[in-house]
């Protein structure tokens, strides 16, 4: 039954995610963008794992960040999946130039980029379909992020949409929480 209500909030929060209006949801990541660059985990890191946004899954669009943190000289990783073990690879990238479309037809670091292991990141960036205010995440249900933030030592933070702001989220024993979510109209902080 849990297993039927993820698929179900998944496929309902996607639907609502890709039917933004364009500029509102520019509008939105432009808001979402301006509360991260001002936390202090943020402005303090200084080897940042975030993730490139999925074109046609209209996720936060990250591209400004990155751009952000390369003008600083902030190490920047972004996440390279191997479908056969689940595992993801991060490499450091420092420009959308470092990226090339992978079989799944979104942006990954390009095979020569420098690899960076997940013990050395001090703040992870990342996406994902739904949260809920306990810091519970709904991904799309490989584990993927979830193997990895097990090997992190540091804080995670969520980039979302307002509406991907669940009361809450069904969650195994398995599933990683997030420390703080970052949306257009609030930030999160789990306690």
């Amino acid at each position: 039954m849990e297993k039927q209500d993820k698929s179900s909030l998944r496929q309902q929060l996607r639907s609502k995610r890709q039917s933004q209006n364009p500029s509102a949801k520019k509008d939105r990541d432009a808001k979402i963008v301006r509360r991260l660059s001002h936390m202090t985990v943020f402005r303090q890191a200084t080897r940042v794992l975030l993730y490139a946004p999925i074109p046609h899954e209209k996720e936060v669009d990250t591209w400004k960040i990155i751009e952000i943190l390369s003008k600083k000289g902030i190490t920047t990783a972004l996440p390279v999946t191997n479908r056969k073990d689940r595992s993801i690879t991060l490499k450091i990238i420092t420009s959308f130039d470092d990226t090339e479309l992978c079989d799944l037809k979104f942006p990954e670091p390009k095979k020569e980029c420098e690899i960076i292991a997940p013990e050395n990141i001090d703040l992870a960036i990342i996406p994902g379909i739904g949260f809920d205010k306990d810091g519970n995440r709904l991904g799309f249900g490989h584990g993927y992020y979830d193997r990895l933030l097990k090997k992190l030592h540091c804080p995670v933070v969520a980039l979302a949409y307002d509406f991907q702001i669940l009361h809450a989220i069904p969650r195994h024993e398995h599933d990683m929480q997030v420390h703080t979510i970052v949306t257009e109209k609030k930030i999160y902080t789990i306690s």
